[in-house]
């Protein structure tokens, strides 16, 4: 019996633990109403629910063979630029439809120093029905 609940304890505790370390680096996007991407810090890094606030570095988009299109410094901003999980990052660039972008940031939790880098490929598609589709990562870079 004693066995059994080991198992339990290190698939339902062990094992989600070990998943988020993995996908750490990835941030969250989503599409808002307007068509234009919302990056994000994911839920995963506030874990206990603690409502961790997480200072925002810098932000940059890149343009795959084009190079770095765009880049906003906050590090020695004399106001620090605070977010929580899943709150829109202030990202003040035009996304284009049908262009293959590296969106990343770099963020620290608030009162610690160790920095963090988050990427993600993404592409805004726009259907033949007007649509648009948010492509990530390999789907994004793969698209025709």
């Amino acid at each position: 019996m004693r066995h059994g609940y080991s198992y339990w304890l290190l698939m339902f505790l062990i094992l989600p633990l070990l998943v988020s370390c993995i996908s750490s680096g990835l941030s969250d996007i989503v599409l808002k109403d307007d068509g234009q991407p919302c990056i994000s810090i994911p839920a995963n890094e506030d874990f206990f629910k603690r409502n961790k606030q997480f200072n925002i570095i810098s932000t940059d988009v890149f343009q795959t063979g084009v190079g770095q299109l765009w880049l906003k410094d906050y590090q020695y901003s004399s106001k620090p630029y605070y977010v929580k999980t899943q709150e829109c990052l202030r990202f003040d660039y035009h996304f284009q439809n049908n262009i293959t972008y590296t969106i990343g940031f770099t963020s620290t939790e608030k009162g610690n120093n160790e920095n963090k880098q988050w990427f993600r490929y993404m592409r805004i598609k726009k259907n033949k029905d007007g649509t648009l589709q948010l492509l990530l990562d390999e789907h994004a870079r793969d698209a025709t």
